[in-house]
């Protein structure tokens, strides 16, 4: 693994940037700077090996064939999370976190399969059912797909979970605790550090910020597979 991050290149993209200091937490004082304008300024001197370390982490589970889950319900980041994870073979949801997503999967399998049924209904030559049928169908795919489309295909439950902004994604932090699944986390200043193994204290609203941040997280994933490529190559031979 070769990633560099330089602390000019959090600033650049403003993941120095917290919340206004009356919603803060104080478990996060530790990696707070100061204020300006009233706003928490996150000290990313503190940020950066928390950084790499998660950087490292996901680098291992990667290359250890390790399935990750990226988690932001926030619209503004709906679309680097489902791109991330498709682009590195993952899942995501971006939508809405169901209440035992993770903890009661039997349950939420039995949803996928249920959405499956209805694309095979929908993509299917022959029907049995009316256009009203139909149509009513596809409402309820769209609506399905939303909240599940991005873990349609996931066996299991995921063995890391990378989530933006912790303290939105509370449920989604305790079913993880729950089952004792590792969770990296961008942890803004009214989030709670002490609930995740790997925080990254860091702008969790911008887009810049969440964007750079997943980015060299994106690299690291690729290379691990790049390596484990190589490294079966060379057994083989």
């Amino acid at each position: 693994m070769n990633i560099e991050i330089s602390l000019e290149d959090l600033l650049k993209n403003g993941s120095h940037f917290g919340h206004n200091k009356k919603r803060w937490n104080p478990k996060m004082d530790k990696y707070i700077y100061g204020e300006k304008n009233g706003t928490h300024i996150i000290d990313l001197r503190k940020s950066l090996p928390l950084i790499e370390n998660a950087l490292k982490f996901a680098y291992e589970s990667s290359k250890n064939k390790k399935k990750f889950l990226f988690v932001s319900t926030k619209k503004q980041h709906s679309e680097i999370i489902e791109n991330i994870a498709k682009e590195t073979n993952n899942y995501y949801v971006n939508f809405r976190w169901l209440g035992g997503m993770i903890t009661n999967w039997n349950t939420v399998k039995n949803s996928i399969s249920t959405l499956n049924n209805y694309d095979n209904v929908l993509n299917s030559d022959e029907t049995v059912f009316t256009k009203k049928e139909l149509s009513d169908i596809e409402k309820k795919k769209i609506r399905l797909d939303k909240t599940l489309g991005g873990i349609v295909d996931m066996k299991s439950i995921p063995d890391v979970i990378f989530i933006i902004d912790t303290n939105r994604e509370h449920i989604a932090v305790l079913e993880a605790k729950k089952l004792g699944i590792p969770i990296i986390g961008v942890v803004d200043t009214n989030c709670d550090p002490d609930l995740i193994d790997y925080p990254i204290p860091a702008n969790d609203d911008g887009v810049k910020s969440v964007q750079f941040i997943l980015d060299n997280f994106k690299k690291v994933l690729v290379s691990s597979v790049d390596t484990s490529s190589e490294e079966s190559i060379t057994k083989n031979e």
